[in-house]
């Protein structure tokens, strides 16, 4: 097992340097990494002590875990091994799991602080309480998610009022909803966030947002509330929009999984059954798995959708498709790909893009620069601007579009 202090000093080295004061809490903690990195342990505790002194609010779980860590290998300075740990227990929320604190009980850098059976056994059960206690506030959170986003569901409109085309009004925040898959066990889940001022009797632009980590997801993430938060498609998009996000899964999701392709294609029909929606202003967006699905549906005939943007997606069609249809012919596609994307070449991306690009006068490829993130660009500093320009370019390109037409 790799010690965890220098998992910990990895993330400290990894910070981005601040314009700070020679004494500035920044500075005062890439120069602890340094010595520890040296292996410098005494000199790195007084590095951290100097640190905590200047600005004890901005430590975090690591920056205290690595100081600990350290003092513990310098032996005049262990109190403040057991101060710091002591701090460590007390925050909230921790950043780890159970396995996770069975990891840093059996690091080595800790064998000078097991030695004292008593105080080790009193930290470790502080420690496990506070992590019990987390879970079960956890699980509560999580479950006033799904009440809440369940009870902001609208039912599908029946008989007349359906075929009139009414739908009902809706609460404005986060509505959670399950597509039942055609002949099988699954339902896939999904999102609709509903803006402020929605209007009933007024259409509404839609954004329609497929995920990345497919392959990744076990399974569907929809108990989580954190995606309300971690998504940069609901802050991003037009603010009066609504926002639809399909769950997807390892083995039911928009990668190898024709019917999973096919659900999303449900949940479309039946998002604008439930709310009023202008199918001219409808985009479907997404990230790396999901920007390849994005051009897969772009290549479609039939794709219910007005414009498409691709964050990252692969240098390929998917489901072994050979061919690009109407891909970019008519129908706007804004693809965002990085210089330094690790997952898809850039060069391979470019030439796929390039070879196929010849009569797809809507296609346009979006260069990300070095240093921007790479695939994970969309989480990065800049990505929910990235995200929020290529939506609003996008919908202009669609403008445009429908003005010529027009004329």
């Amino acid at each position: 097992m790799k010690p965890l202090l220098f998992i910990v000093l990895s993330v400290l080295l990894s910070l981005p340097a601040r314009a700070q004061s020679p004494a500035g809490y920044a500075q005062l903690m890439e120069e602890a990494g340094a010595a520890v990195q040296a292996r410098k342990f005494c000199e790195a505790t007084t590095l951290f002590e100097r640190a905590f002194a200047s600005d004890s609010a901005r430590a975090s779980p690591f920056d205290l875990f690595a100081a600990a860590i350290s003092s513990a290998q310098c032996p005049e300075k262990q109190p403040l091994a057991w101060r710091w740990l002591g701090q460590l227990s007390r925050r909230r929320p921790l950043p780890m799991q159970p396995g996770d604190l069975a990891n840093i009980a059996a690091d080595p850098g800790l064998a000078s602080l097991r030695a004292n059976e008593t105080a080790w056994a009193r930290w470790l059960t502080a420690m496990r309480g506070a992590l019990a206690e987390q879970a079960v506030a956890e699980q509560a959170r999580r479950a006033r998610w799904l009440t809440e986003t369940q009870a902001r569901a609208l039912a599908l409109p029946a008989g007349t009022d359906r075929q009139r085309g009414r739908v009902a009004p809706a609460p404005a925040g986060f509505a959670l909803y399950f597509s039942q898959v055609p002949g099988d066990t699954v339902r896939m889940p999904y999102l609709v966030r509903v803006p402020a001022g929605y209007d009933p009797a007024r259409p509404a632009p839609v954004v329609v947002y497929l995920h990345g980590g497919v392959v990744s997801t076990p399974q569907f993430r929809y108990a989580d509330p954190d995606v309300a938060t971690q998504e940069p498609v609901f802050a991003a998009a037009p603010a009066n929009a609504l926002v639809v996000y399909p769950f997807g899964r390892t083995s039911f999701g928009w990668v190898e999984q024709p019917a999973a392709f096919a659900q999303v294609l449900r949940i479309v029909e039946a998002v604008r059954a439930r709310y009023r929606t202008d199918p001219a202003r409808t985009t479907l967006a997404g990230m790396s798995n999901g920007g390849s699905a994005v051009l897969w549906f772009a290549a479609q005939p039939a794709a219910p959708f007005s414009r498409f943007v691709a964050l990252a997606p692969a240098p390929k069609l998917l489901l072994a498709q050979a061919t690009y249809g109407p891909l970019g012919k008519t129908k706007p596609v804004l693809m965002l790909s990085a210089e330094d994307d690790d997952v898809y070449a850039y060069a391979a991306v470019r030439a796929a893009y390039d070879a196929h690009r010849p009569g797809r006068p809507n296609w346009i490829l979006q260069t990300v620069p070095k240093g921007k993130g790479g695939h994970s660009f969309l989480y990065g500093p800049d990505g929910q601007a990235l995200l929020r320009q290529a939506l609003r370019s996008i919908a202009a390109l669609g403008t445009a579009k429908l003005l010529r037409a027009a004329r």
